[in-house]
């Protein structure tokens, strides 16, 4: 008997015709169908702002206009920061210069911290060890994340000052290629990735750089600073990459709908000042722009969320809403901090796990397979354990999430323990350089935050103050590890690049995008 023969008596048996086995195959198929829709995740919205909060957010004295004149700051500026972002409806927010103050700005508003990344979220932030923080993931859902990374690119020298001062576009468009595209490399490394495994990513900053959708041709015709379209590197690198500007998409007219972050004016700035847009909301992977606002001081007429006037920061803050479907939390741990202090208060650890009976986090040392201080994380895909550090030796081990049963490590994150009072060293691999020979600059004992940051700084008599830097490099939270300076840098306000000339200076360990130096500090000089 052929199949085909077989098949229809098998149908007449049943009582069946081949339409009507079609026709309950596609009923079945259809349910089967619904019933995966039903369990794929809802649609999210999420709010993302961006906001530089100037110097620590406590540097501003709002009476007078100017720089807190008490050495322990004026936290009334703080606080009006924290109000701005509590009106402004934002889920999660990437601060800028935030200066140690990333977890005290979170706490005033009851939210989780990620001081690594100055990221602060309403909801649960993970912080993955491959992100090298240049990325955290927030949680909005349970067991879903998003990635959120925040970057602050150099500020001087800054383009549009340039222009002003007679450059030529050939001119600025090569100070923005060697001296901001470059310091967007981590970022252009890893975010474009997750986008494309179906993460949705969200990118916060302030960019110091005008985008290439405001300086247009028609914008140089209407506006007088602008005596020429400019297509701006880093805004194109980063279009370039997948990355969508949410202000543009909602107002794509840069005449109308100028959005100017800089600047409400502060210590530094006056308020009329030359006006662009330089903060912004970007996003890639599976996300949808549906609202966008300005956040500034009330009589700014672009401003769509405005607080009493002085503005506490000297940019103006932007928020914008997406709707957007979280993926799957990957299987990891996220330690609080990763310079541990043994004897503290203990190293609180965040993880997402399978869920399973036997699953345990703990500490390993290195070529060691025997966990130490483990907590049982009680059978739950997500939850918090603290552990224990008193009589931890110092080094490096490694947070580890283990499955007891089949004794695999399921995830791990490193993290280095020291003593009380350990120091932050600095040294460089030469005491002496000759003239326009790469600079070698090594630490350990770095706090870890992503903005931590190694500067060169002159010496003549006396080694100059944390604000005479002429170059800087920024740690990327490693603990341990090492930058070179080298050709295509600026050095300081000025106009003159690489390399530094013959002389005595100093290099020094600054933290979490401020001016607080820390630790040793290394003295080498420039020969000819």
């Amino acid at each position: 008997m052929t199949l085909r023969r077989l098949v229809t008596a098998s149908l007449t048996v049943l009582g069946l015709t081949a339409s009507s086995l079609v026709t309950i195959l596609a009923t079945t198929t259809g349910a089967a169908d619904s019933r995966a829709a039903s369990r794929a995740p809802a649609g999210v919205r999420l709010s993302v702002m961006t906001q530089n909060i100037f110097y620590g957010g406590d540097d501003y004295d709002l009476a007078t206009g100017g720089f807190c004149p008490v050495a322990n700051g004026c936290p009334k500026a703080l606080h009006r920061l924290a109000h701005v972002i509590s009106i402004s409806g934002a889920d999660v927010v990437g601060v800028q210069e935030a200066e140690r103050n990333t977890r005290r700005l979170a706490r005033m508003l009851g939210w989780y911290a990620s001081p690594r990344a100055h990221v602060i979220s309403r909801f649960p932030i993970l912080d993955p060890p491959h992100g090298r923080g240049v990325y955290t993931y927030v949680e909005p859902v349970p067991g879903r994340v998003v990635a959120v990374a925040n970057t602050h690119l150099p500020s001087t020298p800054y383009g549009p000052y340039r222009v002003r001062h007679g450059w030529s576009r050939h001119r600025v468009l090569h100070l923005e290629r060697t001296l901001r595209v470059p310091a967007l490399k981590p970022v252009l490394r890893r975010l474009p990735r997750l986008a494309a495994r179906g993460v949705p990513v969200f990118l916060t900053g302030d960019f110091n750089s005008p985008s290439y959708l405001d300086w247009t041709p028609a914008v140089a015709k209407a506006r007088a600073m602008v005596p020429y379209a400019v297509r701006w590197p880093a805004s194109k690198a980063l279009a370039d990459a997948g990355f969508h500007d949410s202000y543009r998409e909602i107002h794509p007219d840069p005449i109308a709908y100028p959005g100017y972050t800089w600047s409400p004016g502060g210590p530094e700035t006056k308020k009329h000042d030359f006006p662009d847009r330089i903060d912004w909301v970007l996003h890639a992977g599976p996300s949808t722009v549906i609202a966008t606002k300005l956040v500034g001081e009330r009589g700014d007429p672009q401003a769509d969320i405005t607080v009493h006037p002085p503005y506490p920061t000297d940019h103006r803050g932007v928020v914008s809403t997406f709707e957007v479907t979280p993926a799957p939390a990957p299987i990891m741990v996220s330690p609080g901090n990763r310079r541990v202090i043994t004897g503290s208060r203990g190293l609180h650890v965040r993880f997402h796990a399978h869920g399973l009976p036997g699953e345990v986090v703990g500490l390993l040392r290195p070529g060691s397979h025997r966990l130490l201080r483990q907590a049982n994380a009680r059978g739950r895909q997500n939850g918090v354990v603290d552990l224990r550090t008193t009589g931890l030796r110092p080094g490096r081990y490694a947070v580890a999430l283990r499955d007891s049963a089949t004794g695999r490590i399921e995830a791990r994150a490193p993290v280095w323990v020291y003593r009380p009072g350990s120091r932050s060293h600095v040294w460089t691999d030469r005491r002496s350089y000759r003239y326009g020979a790469p600079v070698r600059i090594h630490w350990t004992r770095a706090p870890g935050n992503n903005l931590d940051w190694i500067g060169l700084f002159p010496c003549h008599r006396r080694c100059g103050g944390v604000s005479t830097y002429l170059d800087y490099l920024y740690t990327h939270t490693d603990v341990v590890g090492s930058v070179t300076f080298r050709r295509g840098a600026y050095l300081g306000e000025g106009e003159k690049p690489w390399p530094l000339p013959p002389g005595q200076y100093v290099a020094r360990l600054l933290l979490d995008d401020g001016y607080h130096s820390v630790g040793t500090s290394a003295r080498f000089r420039i020969r000819r």
